[in-house]
């Protein structure tokens, strides 16, 4: 029966390919009698071949029940993938002016790959500010011309405080970058190691954004939970001995802080925290742990160490950094030097300032003269004012909108990894333009299996996301996949998760894989038969296994050790195998010198079939000799029927 469902799935097939040929044959009938006849002659040789090959193989009327391994598994050839690839483009336009890796470097994620030409968008900025300032200008003297109306007493007098707090912050500002131009360093509050440096020389921070990490391990601090009825005869001040849970070895603290505030543990006991500040003797670190004991309390688990000093040193203004003066693990004192401002940034703020005061005076006189004229002439008309406020406050916040998109673009001239990953293409050097298409994930995408079976040696392509635009491209090869195409017969017996075994010529390892997904979108092939992609994961690929590589994938569907099996020839319809012995029943069809008996199968292959009952290791069998003959010139039959039952629609040469 088993061999019967594989003749009845290859009879399917050739009717899908038959029915590809037919409107051929239908558009053509003058060749269609001479190709029809070369089908015949070759369908006949396969029969022969195939019907030679299966008498050879039941040549043996007698066979033995015995126990054997049996392993049912799909296999085909595909390619190895890597785990993602990225093509690296650029969002803008400009000549690069240096480049930070070659070809096969390994970069990792966020590193610097290219610098381009920044002069034009530096331009483009400068003309952004003036239009800040024209439309600043142009806001104030609307919104001047417009307080004109005002009439209320009250107001007036409020509007000339706010003018004159407004002068003040203004003013509190100009001294602020006045400071600042005298001093372009910026320097450390806290003393301590340099654990992270967030800047490089070349950048552009704005005021407040972090330049370095700055953590102090000299003391650390860690907080132990005591029973909360233990707590209260515990107090700041008193000493506390400390083991650390890595080695045994004790230090001495101090207590601090006794926290008011029960949290609950494990089996409904109550805990309070206790902060103990320790010297560190060198070898503690934070992220250590510990026990505690005050006086003869003990804690109730264990705690995790601390730097009492963990600051951000932050940028005091924006500006462009000219010199960085620390380097990671470096000690810095209070007040050391880290880095340095170039002197435009800080000139720029002071202009900005000093229009800002200007503008501030200027509000406050407006305000004063308004205040004395509370009657002042309404003849300009409320609503045209006020509609020329609005357009004259919408143009300056454009203005500034449009320098902050610039500002923003300033990123995308220096070009970093988006993975860690190896370099395998670089099509840009220092020297060449760039034509701004921006960056992209790509996938990798296998051959078809139609190309590889045709002998394509390009058996791996780079996706329509990497062409020739890409500045670089990077593979992710932290893992190693491959596509096995499944047939539509065999797909619905693949799971996520099942093992596959894969070799190549490059090795004699055979490497082992897992199902990742079973991909339920499938694609028709010219032969009619749909297959269905599954993704596998190469679960101990080394340094021989490289993407593109052509490589043999077993998925291994079901497997069976040491189990009582027979031959599939010998199984017959209905589960009925004929064991050697006398008959019971003179119904029974079982060649004379044996007895029909029902048997409950499992797991096969290709040859054998498992047998879960009916059957004792050893017994006899009679190989059921098949005919593949009646279903092979049945299946020629029906399609040569098919052709010339559709070569009488019409049309031909």
């Amino acid at each position: 029966m088993v061999m019967t469902e594989k003749l009845r799935s290859v009879k399917d097939k050739s009717k899908k390919i038959s029915g590809s040929v037919i409107n051929f044959f239908k558009a053509h009938k003058i060749v269609s009698a001479l190709i029809i006849m070369i089908v015949i002659i070759l369908i006949i040789s396969v029969i022969g071949t195939f019907a030679s090959r299966n008498n050879k193989r039941g040549a043996s009327a007698e066979i033995t029940a015995q126990r054997r391994d049996i392993e049912e598994s799909i296999s085909d050839s595909t390619v190895v993938e890597p785990n993602s690839e990225y093509s690296v483009t650029a969002n803008v336009s400009g000549d690069i002016i240096e480049d930070y890796f070659e070809e096969g470097d390994w970069v990792n994620k966020d590193d610097l790959m290219y610098k381009i030409d920044t002069k034009t968008i530096e331009n483009n900025i400068k003309s952004a500010d003036i239009a800040i300032e024209r439309a600043k200008q142009s806001y104030d003297d609307a919104v001047a011309e417009n307080k004109l109306t005002v009439r209320d007493t009250e107001t007036g007098k409020s509007s000339v405080e706010s003018a004159r707090l407004a002068l003040e912050k203004a003013q509190q500002a100009y001294n602020d970058a006045l400071r600042a131009a005298d001093d372009l360093s910026i320097t450390s509050n806290y003393s301590g190691y340099i654990t992270e440096i967030h800047v490089s020389e070349g950048d552009t921070v704005a005021a407040g954004s972090p330049v370095a990490e700055v953590v102090d391990n000299s003391s650390l601090i860690i907080r132990v939970p005591f029973n909360t009825a233990d707590t209260a005869n515990i107090s700041s001040g008193e000493s506390a001995i400390l083991t650390l849970t890595k080695n045994g070895s004790t230090l001495n603290g101090t207590v601090t802080e006794v926290n008011p505030r029960s949290e609950g543990g494990d089996g409904f006991t109550l805990y309070n925290y206790v902060k103990i500040e320790v010297q560190n003797p060198g070898a503690v670190k934070s992220g250590d742990t510990a026990t505690a004991i005050v006086g003869n309390i003990a804690c109730g688990d264990a705690g995790t160490f601390e730097n009492i000093t963990e600051e951000t040193i932050t940028a005091p203004i924006s500006g462009k950094i000219t010199e960085v003066y620390i380097t990671e693990n470096q000690y810095v004192a209070r007040g050391g030097l880290v880095a340095k401002f170039d002197s435009d940034s800080a000139d720029s703020q002071i202009t900005s300032a000093r229009l800002s005061v200007e503008d501030a005076k200027q509000a406050l006189e407006r305000a004063r003269i308004q205040s004395k004229t509370s009657e002042a002439n309404t003849a300009l008309g409320d609503e045209k004012l006020g509609s020329a406020v609005e357009n004259a406050k919408l143009a300056y916040d454009d203005a500034i909108l449009s320098k902050d998109n610039l500002l923003k673009q300033l990123d995308d001239y220096t070009i970093k990894a988006p993975i860690s990953g190896t370099v395998v293409t670089k099509n840009k050097k220092k020297g060449d333009s760039t034509m701004g298409a921006g960056s992209s994930e790509s996938s990798y995408s296998s051959a078809s299996s139609a190309s590889m079976s045709a002998g394509n040696s390009s058996a791996a392509a780079l996706s329509s996301g990497t062409s020739s635009s890409a500045m670089a491209v990077i593979y992710d090869m932290s893992k190693l996949k491959c596509t096995l195409n499944v047939d539509e017969i065999d797909i619905n017996n693949v799971r996520a998760g099942q093992r596959v075994a894969i070799t190549t010529d490059v090795s004699d390892k055979e490497y082992n894989g897992i199902v990742e997904t079973v991909s339920v979108n499938g694609s028709a092939g010219q032969n009619g038969v749909t297959t269905y992609p599954v993704k596998i994961n190469i679960i101990d690929f080394d340094d021989k296994l490289l993407p593109g590589m052509n490589i043999e994938a077993k998925i291994v569907l079901s497997s069976v050790k040491d189990v009582l099996s027979i031959p599939v020839s010998s199984l017959n319809r209905g589960n009925i195998v004929y064991v050697k012995g006398e008959k019971t029943d003179q119904n029974d069809a079982a060649p004379e010198g044996y007895h029909s008996v029902s048997v409950v199968t499992g797991a096969s292959d290709d040859e054998y079939i498992q047998v879960l009952s009916g059957l004792n290791e050893g017994d006899v069998l009679y190989a059921a000799e098949y005919d593949p003959m009646q279903d092979m010139m049945d299946m020629m039959e029906d399609s040569r029927d098919s052709m010339r039952s559709n070569m009488t629609g019409g049309g031909g040469e």
